[in-house]
């Protein structure tokens, strides 16, 4: 049978919010009537997150659970999820649904226009019912502006949401993803980007979920990644 959504779950130490994430998208995907796929990639972690799934996964078909041994990383958790993916399209979901699989609704009637819809915090429309602490939202845009916009030269205003949404060609680019930790959605943006695919920003509703992993100490790493992005645009933009 022909599956036209997978969803694709990464996670780490979830074992809280799991079954909520799940059935959450059981019931949104049951109801729009799309055949689906629920893949969640347990990276590793160290409490009963991958107990849980399997359980569910026992119960229900569509629920398919991938581990890794150790923990590599969201970026490598997305990237075993989105191979063992299945559907026409395939859409990224963080597991504290700050951005909750709903956004789903609005985009059913935007997909023959464009190849990948990316969720933004930062475009005209978007909604937030629990914003991220100051420093955070700050860092974000201080990110956005000299990292993704000015030193990359990409279009876009938001490119860690973690709702993210496309079709299945671009399922092999992300086997080609050098990096593994939080910088992996600009590089996975920008491969898609400069292969000339159509990519859309739209807002979401988006409540803050969970503290990111990332910190001060990580800025050299993420300066480097960056600069690993901007070479591997330009090796592609080279006749």
């Amino acid at each position: 049978m022909r599956t036209f959504f997978s969803i694709v779950i990464p996670a780490f130490n979830e074992e809280a919010r799991i079954c909520t994430a799940i059935q959450e998208v059981r019931t949104l995907f049951n109801v729009l009537g799309f055949s689906y796929e629920i893949i969640v990639v347990d990276d590793g972690s160290t409490d009963d997150t991958a107990v849980i799934v399997r359980s569910l996964a026992n119960e229900y078909s569509q629920i398919h659970l991938f581990h890794h041994d150790t923990n590599r990383g969201k970026g490598s958790a997305v990237r075993s999820g989105v191979m063992e993916a299945k559907g026409d399209w395939i859409l990224l979901l963080d597991a504290d649904l700050s951005a909750h699989p709903r956004e789903m609704i609005a985009l059913i009637s935007r997909l023959e226009s464009c190849d990948m819809i990316i969720g933004s915090r930062r475009a005209r429309g978007t909604r937030i019912e629990k914003a991220q602490p100051f420093y955070r939202v700050f860092f974000g845009r201080l990110f956005n502006f000299f990292g993704v916009r000015l030193y990359l030269g990409l279009p876009f205003y938001d490119t860690q949401c973690g709702f993210k949404l496309f079709r299945k060609d671009i399922a092999p680019i992300c086997s080609q993803l050098q990096t593994a930790g939080w910088v992996f959605d600009v590089e996975l943006i920008a491969r898609v980007f400069i292969k000339g695919f159509r990519i859309v920003e739209v807002p979401v509703t988006w409540s803050h979920g969970r503290e990111s992993k990332v910190h001060l100490r990580h800025v050299f790493s993420i300066l480097s990644e960056l600069k690993t992005i901007q070479k591997i645009l330009r090796k592609q933009e080279d006749p």
